[in-house]
């Protein structure tokens, strides 16, 4: 556990490197979709860091990865011990709005796994993908922008800490909007970043 918060920790600050130059970076944090969101499809998920070739590390662990996998689908720990889940959509326009492309954003196809950390400058909210080969040998790990927006498009957050910690809601101007969940620590201050934030005693600005 206290390795994978120092190998998130060391990607948002590697991920520094594709902020583009002469905007200001106000918030950056790793991010991925919110547990009761849904997640999209192989298929739906992006290719990223195309030309990275397959680790070593990566061949051997497959096989854990698919145990690992197996055994969280039998063995799955139940949030709500068994009880209704919270109320409310966590996502609402298609995968094709902008918030199915963020969604979609967060967790790409590659060959080595990937850490995202969602970016927001002075002008953009962004998507970087901060390759996992490397991280145990302390190399410079590869960095991609998997996907970008006009942060103007970007029209609120919602803080909803109240379902899960790190949880929020983000809305855009197309009316979609989609739950993300903000990992580790200092998560606290990535809203600060956003233009226009909202509590979860706000109401829903669209009505989910």
């Amino acid at each position: 556990m206290g390795r994978a918060r120092d190998r998130t920790r060391v990607a948002v600050e590697r991920a520094r490197v594709a902020v583009p130059a002469g905007e200001v970076l106000r918030g950056a944090h790793s991010a991925c979709v919110a547990m009761r969101a849904p997640s999209p499809g192989r298929f739906r998920r992006p290719r990223g860091l195309r030309g990275e070739r397959r680790t070593l590390y990566s061949w051997c662990m497959a096989p854990a990865y698919v145990f690992l996998i197996l055994s969280t689908i039998n063995l799955a720990w139940d949030p709500f011990d068994g009880k209704k889940k919270p109320p409310g959509k966590p996502f609402s326009g298609g995968w094709d709005s902008l918030a199915g492309q963020l969604i979609r954003g967060l967790h790409p196809r590659t060959k080595n796994g990937a850490d995202t950390v969602m970016q927001v400058t002075d002008r953009r909210l962004q998507l970087v993908h901060v390759s996992h080969a490397g991280s145990f040998r302390g190399t410079p790990r590869r960095v991609e922008v998997g996907w970008s927006l006009d942060v103007r498009h970007v029209s609120w957050i919602r803080d909803r800490s109240d379902d899960h910690g790190g949880c929020h809601e983000i809305g855009f101007s197309d009316g979609s909007w989609c739950s993300v969940q903000f990992q580790g620590q200092g998560w606290r201050k990535m809203p600060e970043a956003f233009p226009y934030r909202l509590s979860h005693l706000d109401p829903h600005p669209y009505g989910g």
